[in-house]
């Protein structure tokens, strides 16, 4: 329940405090004095996005502060939504909510104080007000509301966001499917061209430094002929001459070896010259392989060129130096591999969409069965809640229709709401043949219906009754009392015979201070209120007469309608026959 309001600088509210209690409260005030601004700040406390166009001129940012109550279903709702976002809340029997929008347009949302994002101050408010205007004949009127209006009315909130959440997910695979398969298509036109190139990387095989060590073999190819010189007449002086510097060496170091008991330095020199002799040996040998290298194979230097333009004619042909080849070799045989496994991920895709739009059609199927018992429900309630609203005869239904494609965010479902005014007429949709005033009933006993179920505590209900007058404005008054029973009502009106059922009277006016127009809300004691609702009946001249029809309205509400004490709501039996002379008895 809201009990504290405080709103500043909200168009002509330049600073308002309003003390609320239980039961209904009537607003009531001259035509343009500012009674909607007030809808408007329950509104932004609710959720409501942000205008700037709503800051009173003069003022940097508008401020609207609000405290509830909370207990039984509103506290639950409100603590589940806490629970789930996760939000820094504590003590939430009593809740206090902030909001604030500069006129640059920015907003802050405070909830006990800890700062919030829109969608969970918006989460929150659903279970704190529920707020139904003449304005809300345009969601009457829109079909897309019809179905959010049934599931309401069904109770299948955790249903549908589990069907949102499946629905979501197959939203997620379908997107990524039409991608991979977009990617396979584009893999396919490359495949054949893709394996040609790896086919002839892998028959080139290229190794990493390859062309390094070919064109070092081609330089030494180029002067095979000198080189080989070079090693045969190493070869002979070293070792085939007569008086070859090995066998000079070797009767050195005999002569010297012969005499190693005489000195040291004899053994020295011995050891020394058979090292030298070794190492020559060593260098004949590598002479002879230089030899043999350069004449193994007459056609190598031919073989090396080739290999040596292999190697370049294929990395000119992929734009890549030589060097980087051998990484290339890898990187098309990943690509490969890499359109092979998009394939089995394209069928992994396609399998688990299939077991979600499986999943899908399966809640889809649960939901349309609860939304036609729904549809068959609410029509029998509305014809009640309309008989009650002086609409005797008149008939709402909700037409369902259910079709196996495409899936939708809510199903395969579409309800249209249907009405017939008067008895033995057709029905049609409600778009086209309601009139304003019965719009409005047709809103509060949809409005009325709901309420039984939700978890809102706090109704607001703005001008609900444009359209309509007299007896039917009484029911209209009684109505509202009802829900004011199990419900804080708010009621903003400019009819006395709904103000008169008011457990609490507000009046709402404009005036003139410091040379600017500022709207005043003001409580009304109970002779105050009679006053008022003689100038709802009068107008600017308040006669006896008009004072006497308010008190004897007030009378006659206090006798019909609920009374609601220190919280509890109690009430004499309703006539509530469904007969048609019943109702006309009732609605005059």
């Amino acid at each position: 329940m809201l009990t504290y309001l405080r709103i500043r600088g909200l168009a002509l509210l330049s600073d308002a405090t309003l003390e609320l209690g239980p039961g209904l409260t009537v607003l009531s005030g001259e035509t343009g004095a500012g009674k909607s601004i007030i809808a408007e700040a329950l509104l932004l406390i609710r959720g409501m996005r942000a205008r700037a166009d709503l800051v009173r001129s003069g003022e940097s940012a508008l401020r609207v502060d609000a405290q509830f109550d909370l207990s039984g279903a509103t506290l639950h709702g409100v603590s589940a939504v806490v629970a789930e976002r996760e939000l820094p809340l504590e003590g939430l029997g009593e809740l206090v909510v902030q909001r604030v929008v500069q006129r640059s347009g920015r907003s802050r949302s405070l909830v006990q104080g800890e700062l919030v994002q829109g969608g969970s101050l918006l989460a929150v408010g659903d279970h704190l007000i529920s707020v139904c205007s003449q304005h809300e004949h345009h969601s009457l009127v829109n079909v897309v509301k019809h179905l959010e209006l049934i599931d309401d009315f069904a109770g299948v909130g955790e249903l549908v966001a589990e069907y949102k959440e499946a629905y979501d997910a197959y939203r997620a695979i379908d997107g990524e499917l039409t991608e991979a398969r977009e990617v396979a298509e584009r893999a396919a036109e490359r495949a054949e061209l893709l394996r040609h190139h790896a086919q002839e990387m892998t028959a080139l095989a290229p190794r990493s430094g390859e062309a390094d060590e070919l064109r070092a073999r081609l330089a030494l190819l180029s002067r095979a002929s000198e080189y080989t010189e070079f090693a045969q007449e190493l070869r002979e002086q070293l070792y085939e001459a007569d008086g070859s510097l090995i066998s000079s060496l070797s009767r050195f170091a005999a002569k010297a070896e012969r005499g190693k008991a005489d000195s040291a330095h004899l053994v020295a020199l011995g050891s020394e010259l058979r090292a030298a002799i070794a190492a020559c040996e060593e260098a004949v040998r590598h002479a002879a392989r230089l030899e043999n290298g350069l004449d193994a194979d007459p056609s190598s230097l031919r073989a090396t060129e080739q290999r040596l333009e292999s190697l370049e004619n294929v990395a000119a042909k992929h734009r890549v130096d030589v060097e980087r080849l051998p990484s290339l070799s890898e990187e098309l045989q990943a690509q490969i591999e890499d359109m092979d496994g998009s394939e089995q991920r394209l069928t992994d895709l396609e399998q688990r969409r299939r077991q979600l739009e499986s999943r899908c059609r399966s809640l889809a199927a649960v939901l349309s069965e609860r939304r036609r018992l729904a549809c068959a429900r609410i029509a029998r309630e509305l014809r009640t809640e309309l008989d009650e609203l002086c609409m005797t005869g008149a008939r709402v239904e909700a037409q369902i229709e259910t079709s196996s494609e495409p899936l939708g965010p809510r199903g395969l479902d579409q309800v249209e709401l249907h009405f017939s005014a008067n008895p033995g007429e057709p029905l049609a949709p409600l778009s086209k043949v309601a009139s304003g005033g019965e719009l409005s009933r047709v809103l509060l006993a949809i409005q009325g219906v709901l309420a039984k179920g939700d978890s809102v505590s706090t109704y607001v209900f703005d001008e609900v009754d444009a359209g309509v007058g007299g007896a039917v404005a009484e029911a209209i008054g009684r109505r509202l009392r009802r829900i004011a029973a199990e419900r804080q009502v708010i009621c903003i009106t400019h009819l006395p015979q709904i103000a008169a059922f008011a457990d609490h009277h507000l009046r709402v006016e404009k005036g003139v201070e410091d040379g600017r127009t500022v709207t005043r809300v003001s409580p009304l004691g109970e002779r105050e209120s009679v006053e008022e609702i003689a100038r709802m009946l009068a107008g600017a001249r308040v006669t006896k007469s008009a004072l006497e029809h308010a008190r004897e309205l007030k009378r006659a509400a206090r006798g019909a309608a609920l009374r609601v004490v220190n919280g509890n709501a109690k009430a004499p039996a309703l006539r509530t026959s469904r007969k048609t002379g019943a109702a006309r008895q009732v609605c005059g």
